[in-house]
């Protein structure tokens, strides 16, 4: 159905059905990473191999996001997502029956593969219906739910712990609710017509900042999971205390979507982008000055997770207003790889990094990577600025 048909009322159920199923499939893959780890770990097996397994699910992203337009283009919005929630289930059955390390692995990539698929879907359900004067306010709704689902995956464990079927059924419960609005909004599901032309290197010629902001995200990202917590301890705080700064640093990350996306539908969307990239820059500079002290530390650190957040708002705000039909879907599934291969890049230069100057390397690889990335936002502003056509 065109999004320029759609009453206001129609607009308001489909973006609740794409909203709610990507934020309630964000809780089950929140809670399958670290309930994964658990069992494989309780399991004895080796911390390199759980690595490895762990990785099976992210690598996943290089092939599931180029086949997610022409899945949608072929089967349409609803029948894809659907057949994304079926394999999902699947697989999350399949992980307790066959709880083997070396099984996990082609298991973990097809969840991995139906998760992203289903992700890309609803980003590009949501940016095509939202209306243009209020398309940051809904992606930001839409980043608030999906992280805030994300990070409340974990706190299931502590209901259900990790033995037996219990944590793989509560999974898969929460994809099935989260698949219950697809049937009903199939009326006002958005019509993904024509085909995308060129690959990632089109996309990225024609919305280098937008594009670009997602292997950066995907560096920072990684980076701070993996070695914010030890950059911490080498500073003398506690291994709970270190955790938690982790955790602060999540919580502005998904604190940040709903004000950046209001501030993304009343201000220069590209001037906001700048914004943001140059607080995370800064911020990530301040932090070998305010870590050994706590009064600053844990507000800096809360501020920098917003603008690390708003980063991904605005671009992907971005991209809804650059892009539409068969295009966004592309440009989303582009964006998905380059974040993919920032995830990957960033946690092996930070280790490298780390080995030659030891834990000063974080902040100032975190700030390398944005400084490498502002003179993109500065040329693309300055086009925009002088009256650039819109892609």
């Amino acid at each position: 159905m065109a999004e320029t048909s759609l009453t206001a009322s129609q607009r308001r159920r489909s973006l609740a059905a794409a909203i709610g199923c990507t934020s309630v499939a964000g809780t089950a893959m929140g809670l399958t990473w670290p309930l994964l780890a658990l069992i494989l770990e309780s399991q004895g097996v080796s911390s390199s191999l759980i690595g490895l397994s762990s990785a099976s699910q992210s690598l996943a992203v290089f092939a599931a996001a180029p086949a997610a337009p022409r899945l949608i283009l072929r089967f349409g919005m609803v029948r894809t997502l659907a057949g994304c929630v079926a394999v999902a289930v699947t697989a999350l059955l399949l992980l307790p029956l066959y709880a083997n390390v070396y099984a996990w692995f082609p298991i973990r990539f097809l969840l991995g593969a139906s998760t992203m698929i289903l992700f890309i879907g609803c980003e590009t359900w949501v940016n095509q219906i939202a209306a243009e004067a209020s398309r940051g306010r809904v992606i930001g709704i839409f980043g608030f739910l999906w992280s805030a689902g994300f990070v409340a995956g974990p706190l299931i464990i502590r209901i259900t712990g990790i033995e037996g079927w219990t944590p793989f059924l509560a999974g898969v419960a929460l994809i099935v609710i989260a698949a219950l609005p697809l049937p009903l909004a199939r009326d006002v599901a958005p019509a993904i017509k024509g085909r995308a032309t060129g690959g990632i290197l089109r996309f990225v010629r024609l919305a280098p900042a937008v594009l670009l902001a997602a292997p950066l995200l995907g560096a920072v990202d990684y980076i701070n999971d993996s070695f914010l917590p030890l950059y911490a301890m080498h500073h003398g705080l506690s291994q709970a205390s270190a955790v938690t700064l982790l955790a602060v640093l999540q919580a502005g990350v998904t604190l940040s979507h709903p004000p950046v996306g209001w501030l993304a539908d009343r201000m220069d969307r590209r001037r906001l982008l700048l914004a943001t990239t140059g607080v995370t820059l800064v911020l990530a500079l301040a932090l070998p000055g305010v870590v050994g002290h706590p009064w600053l530390l844990w507000p800096v650190v809360l501020i920098w997770g917003t603008a690390i957040g708003g980063i991904w708002t605005v671009a992907v705000v971005l991209l809804g207003e650059r892009f539409r039909g068969s295009d966004l879907a592309g440009a989303l599934a582009a964006s998905s790889v380059l974040y993919g291969f920032g995830s990957v890049g960033g946690p092996s230069l930070a280790g490298f990094a780390m080995d030659a100057w030891d834990p000063l390397a974080i902040p100032l690889l975190i700030a390398l990577v944005c400084l490498l990335y502002l003179p993109v936002t500065l040329v693309r502003e300055r086009g925009h600025a002088d009256g650039a056509e819109k892609v």
